[in-house]
């Protein structure tokens, strides 16, 4: 039977198993399980990646995780951490690896800097090792990266070997895409992704070297399919890689699988290699850290392991097994001064949410309960126009609901009638500090639309080259009454210019070019991000532009563009954009799965989140607290001030049945925050702002397309792709 033991106040906890192993805490999330720390019968500290029910469900995934596993479990190389148990059937199915308490290459690069020349070719013979001998046995990895390279005092292991194959068949037969992460997937999987050679591997190897000595991608970041398209056809950014490993690297990244070396061929051109080279002064001690963690760990209380191990995880919610590690996957294994995963016992019941407490990383309790129906709306208008990509933003008290290539239309906040639409001519692009902007006159002039509809300040002319893609091609970062800021991609594949624009007479105030990535991902005027989650990559604030120039962070003058500071390693390099808000006296970035609060006079930091499991699409602020929402459905709230996590909720349903895409992001109301599911279903959950508990759920009688939100005060509107719905959400 599982060991009972107690919360600091004094609530009966359960110790929780997979198989003979006991589990400590939450070490990270990745794209098809938890990863987990536990503890074997003999005392020995393992990874244990538990896979998600929705995946475990599908019986050629099944099939697949078998074989993948009794391959796994025959790679025998010093390079890979091996399997030390599995069960690769029933509804939690898991494989655990021994547990290395050592930081990712990702976190190295970010926090000590990039590799030199010798740390690389130390990193590159470890990992071309570990690739021979994974090869060997049939497995190819599928997604090495840096988040999946431990380094540790005797070199790199190479994490997540053998079960992306049994993801590739689950994901691509569900959504058709390719499995991995953009930027790190080789050209030939891109274009088609049925067969794979162990030669991809050896270009996430170039891609890999190529981060380790430079501190970012090949291919630069921005939106997943860019990145995706320049892997295919563009080359990559070689500038920093010594001279000594070019043509190495150079090989690697050949767009041809034939022209690539093998792993045999990499080790053999980087030997001699001394793994000591990987080792400096900040790294050791960070393994000195995780290593007397790692002590403490195995001293923690034990517990005897349940007759029926299985029957505790299906007993079990997410939510119940939930608490924030330090990282994503089992890269995650070397986090430290994470306190002890403590789970109680869920039921989850026809679709009711599920209920469960943990306390996490942050030190707070995740919020429980059975969610109630919502409130009967206020009112209900039907929209027409746009089915897909549609947007609801507040101008001013005002609901406008808008999408590309249709009239924005602002609606009665009290009635629901509608109030205005905007000219037909007028293709709206963005919501930006209160203003919807949008593009007339052969897309040549930018203009500024007020909560009644009116035309501020404008028009502002957009450049000759700009005509034939405007509304794919400008991104406006803020503005004050005398200055409009934009960022604007000058060519299909070149780089591109953050300018500051008079608002009356279009007159260029000044301007700064950007890097090829950050114009690229500026381009992005659809994204949902800008509608009450802050500003993507750039804003303006307290007379000064804040934006984000490939990973480095740019303030400068308003008026002048006189560069006021700059910072680089904010956040990990995720080759996402950034989101950036203004609150109180902080400067706040989110990117992947970081937080960080920075002094907007000077750039300093002021503080760093503990890292969300889950890749954060959206954020929402409110009376000092930020909402996080997580790519898997769950929302974290942290306080602003300190940047402790104060509590998360699980808002996705139990049997998702959704892709995981078009993303909405969640909004905030006076006592509440309001999340749009990620079930597929038109529905949102109401979360309470103190605690978290979730106060209600509303759907739609039927199907009408994923839900976007957006609140004033007490109010919350709903809109789909048919309906605008507005519910008491607040104090009354």
């Amino acid at each position: 039977m599982a060991a009972d033991g107690n919360t600091a106040d004094g609530r009966a906890q359960r110790a929780v198993f997979v198989g003979p192993h006991q589990l400590l805490r939450l070490l990270g999330e990745g794209g098809m399980g938890e990863v987990y720390l536990a503890r074997s019968p003999g005392l020995r500290l393992l990874a244990v990646k538990v896979i998600r029910p929705e995946y475990a469900g599908d019986p050629q995934f099944q099939r697949r995780f078998r074989q993948e596993v009794e391959a796994a479990r025959r790679v025998t190389g010093f390079h890979t951490p091996p399997v030390v148990d599995a069960e690769p059937r029933g509804r939690r199915p898991w494989m655990a690896t021994s547990y290395l308490p050592a930081p990712t290459l990702g976190e190295v690069v970010l926090r000590f800097g990039p590799l030199g020349e010798a740390g690389a070719r130390a990193l590159g013979a470890g990992l071309a090792e570990a690739l021979a001998a994974i090869h060997a046995v049939g497995v190819v990895h599928r997604d090495l990266k840096p988040g999946n390279v431990l380094i540790a005092r005797d070199g790199p292991r190479v994490i997540d070997f053998g079960i992306s194959r049994a993801f590739d068949a689950v994901h691509l037969t569900r959504t058709g895409t390719v499995c991995g992460t953009p930027g790190y997937i080789a050209p030939e999987r891109v274009v088609s992704d049925s067969v794979t050679s162990g030669a991809a591997d050896l270009f996430s190897l170039g891609c890999v070297l190529v981060h380790a000595l430079t501190g970012r991608a090949p291919f630069g970041g921005g939106e997943p399919a860019r990145v995706n398209r320049r892997v295919v056809y563009e080359e990559p950014d070689l500038s920093g890689v010594p001279a000594g490993l070019l043509p190495l690297v150079a090989s690697c990244l050949a767009k041809d699988p034939a022209r690539r070396p093998s792993p045999a061929a990499v080790l053999a051109a980087l030997a001699p290699a001394d793994p000591a080279a990987l080792l400096g002064p900040g790294l050791l001690a960070d393994l000195d850290a995780r290593e007397r963690q790692a002590e403490a760990d195995l001293g923690a209380p034990a517990a005897e392991p349940p007759a029926l191990p299985v029957r505790t995880w299906q007993s079990l919610s997410r939510r119940g097994l939930f608490g924030l590690g330090a990282g994503l996957g089992a890269g995650a294994a070397g986090a430290v001064g994470v306190p002890l995963l403590l789970t109680g016992r869920a039921a989850q019941r026809d679709g009711a949410a599920p209920v469960g407490r943990a306390v996490d990383a942050w030190g707070a309790e995740a919020a429980g309960g059975t969610p109630a129906g919502a409130p009967a709306p206020l009112w209900s208008t039907p929209v027409t126009g746009v089915t897909v990509g549609h947007r609801l933003s507040l101008l001013g008290a005002t609901p406008v609901w808008w999408g590309a290539g249709v009239e924005a239309v602002g609606y009665d906040g009290a009635s629901g009638r509608p109030a205005w639409s905007s000219r037909p001519d007028v293709q709206c692009v963005q919501v930006q500090d209160g203003v919807l902007y949008g593009t007339s006159g052969r897309l040549a002039n930018l203009l500024r639309l007020d909560g009644g509809g009116r035309v501020r300040q404008g028009p502002l002319a957009v450049p000759a080259d700009q005509h034939d893609a405007a509304a794919m091609s400008l991104r406006v970062f803020g503005a004050d009454d005398r200055t409009v800021v934009l960022a604007r991609q000058t060519s299909v594949t070149g780089g591109g210019t953050v300018a500051g624009v008079d608002p009356d007479s279009g007159a260029v105030r000044w301007q700064q070019e950007i890097g090829r990535s950050t114009a690229v991902a500026t381009a992005r005027s659809d994204e949902p991000l800008l509608d009450g989650s802050g500003s993507s990559m750039g804003l303006v604030a307290d007379g000064r532009c804040y934006y984000e120039d490939g990973t480095a962070l740019h303030a400068v003058d308003l008026r002048t563009g006189e560069s006021r500071w700059q910072a680089t390693g904010v956040t990990p390099d995720t080759g996402t954009p950034s989101r950036l808000l203004r609150t109180g006296d902080l400067l706040l970035v989110v990117r992947g799965t970081a937080v960080a609060a920075l002094d907007p006079a000077t750039g300093q930091r002021r503080w760093t989140a503990p890292a969300v499991p889950q890749a954060v699409f959206g954020c929402a602020l409110g009376a000092g607290r930020l909402l996080l929402s997580g790519s898997r459905g769950t929302a974290y709230c942290l306080d602003v001030g300190t940047g402790k996590g104060l509590w998360h909720t699980t808002v996705r349903a139990v049997d998702p049945g959704g892709t995981g895409t078009d993303f909405q992001a969640p909004s905030a109301g006076d006592g509440f925050f309001a999340v749009p599911l990620l079930d597929g279903s038109s529905a949102a959950a109401v979360l309470d702002r103190a605690g978290g508990a979730v106060r209600w759920v509303a759907r739609a009688p039927s199907d009408e397309g994923r839900w976007t939100t957006a609140a004033d005060g007490a109010t919350l509107y709903c809109a789909s792709a048919t309906t605008l719905r507005a519910f008491r959400a607040g104090a009354a």
